[in-house]
């Protein structure tokens, strides 16, 4: 039918050209020859054009109702933020982007390559995790979700991750939640975000939000860094304020860590830190460079925990490849990478490492009478 109508139209335009039909001449015009296929093509042509039209405007209208779905259900309320705020991570276009989906990216993407030009890029160590202060009375259960977002790709990288069942007993400000991640170096070109969704359980069970919402940490847009600044942010929501306290390493290397048992037991910690980062006394507030630290109590309290065979519980049997809580730590091409053991009864030790921009390093030590084998693999922290 739209055929017939297409050669329709195009007759009765032919119709009025004024020249009788018996004449086979008309001064003046040129002859007109009729396609019947190129007119059908063309009226078919407009009409793809026309539903593609109709299809965009769907899709847009469709990504619009999605997007403003996902910020109306993360737009909060709380006194403690002067009223509404975003609990969650809001940059982004929702109708593409997935809030929940965890990053694909892990460790040592550049181990194995040698890179004759590269761009030294920035990293965030973070270093602890605390509750500052706190409306209900201590001790509670901690459960929850902290979770950061870097420039590489903005996805759920995991800090901290415990459901109710599994809860963390906190009994003051001075006790940082344990911290079970990132799984990989965090880069910082753009603004990097730390998204807290925590709730608590108190002696008797009661169940009530302890922190919802997100703190961000600045790029490296008109900033100085030397080779790491320490750093704190505080985020005040529901019943208390929590502070998050990290480090931001200039010239970044990412270090992933591997340790074995090679001869005898291992119950203890296992800590590593890097030879700038300085006790919490040298840093009062954000973007103080880092500088020597001076009492070792101080220093213990920004150190990294790898292992903890209190917190392994069943999990941990003192032999073979340690489990670790984390296993990857960021630090400037500047400086060591100090790891440090320490058993249950109090001997210790340890190993210092020289970064690189790629490869694998490895070293042994002894640990009273256990050996241990570290094996450290390095990787370039590239967005």
């Amino acid at each position: 039918m739209a055929a017939v109508g297409v050669l329709a139209a195009v007759a009765a335009a032919g119709s009025g050209s004024g020249c009788d039909e018996d004449e086979e001449y008309c001064p003046g015009l040129e002859p007109f020859f009729f396609d019947e296929a190129e007119a059908i093509a063309d009226h078919e042509r407009r009409l793809r054009r026309q539903q593609e039209e109709a299809r965009k405007e769907e899709r847009r209208v469709w990504a619009e109702k999605v997007n403003m779905a996902v910020r109306n259900s993360i737009l909060d309320y709380d006194i403690k933020q002067d009223g509404q705020y975003y609990n969650r991570f809001y940059f982004a276009d929702f109708s593409k982007f997935d809030l929940d989906e965890e990053s694909p990216v892990g460790p040592m993407r550049y181990t194995d390559r040698v890179c004759d030009e590269y761009w030294p890029n920035t990293s965030v160590n973070i270093l602890s995790v605390k509750i500052a202060s706190l409306d209900v009375d201590w001790p509670i259960y901690v459960y929850g979700t902290v979770i950061a977002r870097d420039s590489i790709d903005h996805k759920c990288i995991y800090l901290f991750r415990r459901d109710k069942d599994h809860c963390q007993l906190i009994t003051s400000s001075d006790q940082s939640l344990i911290l079970t991640g990132p799984k990989r170096g965090l880069a910082l070109m753009g603004d990097m975000h730390v998204e807290i969704d925590l709730k608590m359980k108190d002696l008797l069970g009661q169940e009530e939000e302890l922190s919802k919402g997100f703190s961000t940490i600045r790029g490296i847009a008109g900033r100085h860094f030397d080779k790491c600044n320490l750093e704190s942010q505080d985020l005040a929501t529901r019943l208390s304020t929590m502070v998050v306290t990290y480090a931001v390493v200039h010239d970044a290397a990412e270090a992933t860590i591997l340790i074995e048992v090679t001869g005898g037991e291992f119950f203890g910690k296992i800590t590593a830190c890097t030879t700038s980062i300085p006790s919490i006394e040298t840093a009062s507030g954000p973007g103080r460079n880092c500088s020597s630290h001076k009492k070792e109590g101080s220093r213990k309290s920004l150190d990294i925990v790898l292992h903890d065979s209190n917190e392994a519980g069943e999990n941990c049997n003192g032999k073979g490849v340690i489990q670790l809580l984390r296993s990857t730590i960021s630090l400037s091409q500047e400086e060591d990478l100090l790891v440090t053991f320490v058993d249950k009864t109090g001997n210790h030790n340890s190993l210092s490492f020289t970064p690189d921009i790629f490869g694998r390093v490895e070293a042994e030590t002894t640990v009273g009478l256990t050996s241990m084998l570290v094996k450290v693999a390095w990787s370039l922290m590239q967005v």
